[in-house]
């Protein structure tokens, strides 16, 4: 925590013309200002508080061409005014908060004219204000990784009568950004104030970051398939294998027992073969030997 504080003392008379090739202006400064202030702080929080004091009649207006732009501003003030100032902010991975709070007292006149227009938007501010008032103005800021949201209000209260509004639309380095602000004050003044930020940069790049992990995971998720498929089909073919052999196996061992059905046939039919010869030698065999008996008889009868 660091802790740190300042004073000044300034006190300005200066009048000046400019002008270059594509912008010129004019200026104006007769004031004194005055301020202290302390503010401390880390890498991840800080708050300041300043109270300064200033009286005198400024003037300025600016115009010409910034790029592709057009641009005028003019502003003008008579007043005296005190100020105390509080800001404060917190930091963290992605995102931010901070917020300010200004309690014033100040008497004059005031008037403030801006106009923008060209390739990044187009930013049209106007005021203007006289009397005397006191009042408080805040504005609180979020900052994400995509954009940033800030809203303010502010109120017085005095001898006051005064107007102003003001609008913006504009894309800048990435950034889109669309506001809207005014207030109207007779004797009692209001004033709200909105603008929204969105960095389109932050949105491609999350998107990139979101393709390349779709891409990964498609990558991933792929070759998981193909894992899956290489195995499968590697299962697959093991499974033909196996029912191939086991019909092979089943083919051989049903010709094993056909030829081994086949052979006993052939035996038993042999061998019924062999009894039925067998049979027919012993029945020839009897038979010549009965015909032998009967020659023998007929030989032994003597009929002459």
């Amino acid at each position: 925590m660091t802790t740190e504080t300042t004073t000044s003392l300034e006190t300005n008379q200066t009048a000046e013309v400019h002008s270059d090739k594509t912008s010129g202006g004019a200026s104006f400064d007769n004031t004194t200002t005055a301020s202290t202030g302390v503010s401390a702080g880390n890498e991840n929080a800080s708050v300041g508080i300043e109270v300064s004091a200033k009286t005198g009649t400024e003037a300025s207006v600016e115009g010409g061409l910034d790029g592709n732009n057009v641009y005028v501003e003019a502003n003008y003030s008579d007043t005296t005014e005190v100020h105390i100032t509080v800001e404060g902010q917190v930091n963290a991975e992605g995102f931010g908060v901070s917020g300010t709070a200004d309690a014033y007292a100040k008497t004059g006149n005031e008037a403030s004219l801006e106009v923008r227009a060209g390739d990044e938007g187009v930013v049209a501010n106007g005021s203007l204000s006289a009397g005397t008032a006191v009042g408080v103005d805040g504005q609180g800021t979020v900052d994400l990784r995509e954009g940033s949201v800030t809203a303010g209000a502010g109120v017085s209260v005095g001898e006051q009568v005064g107007i102003g509004g003001g609008g913006e639309a504009t894309f800048t380095d990435g950034v889109a950004t669309v506001g809207v602000s005014g207030d109207v004050a007779v004797l009692l003044g209001v004033e709200v104030d909105l603008s929204v930020s969105v960095d389109t940069n932050q949105i491609a790049e999350d998107a990139r970051l979101a393709k390349e992990a779709s891409e990964k995971a498609a990558a991933e998720a792929k070759a998981i398939a193909e894992e899956k498929a290489r195995q499968a089909e590697i299962e697959t073919k093991k499974a033909a294998e196996a029912t191939k052999k086991a019909a092979e196996e089943t083919q051989r061992e049903t010709e094993r027992q056909a030829k081994a059905a086949q052979d006993e046939l052939n035996r038993q039919a042999k061998a019924a073969q062999d009894e039925i010869d067998r049979k027919a030698r012993e029945a020839q065999d009897a038979l010549n030997n009965a015909g032998k008996q009967v020659n023998n008889g007929f030989k032994k009868l003597k009929f002459w």
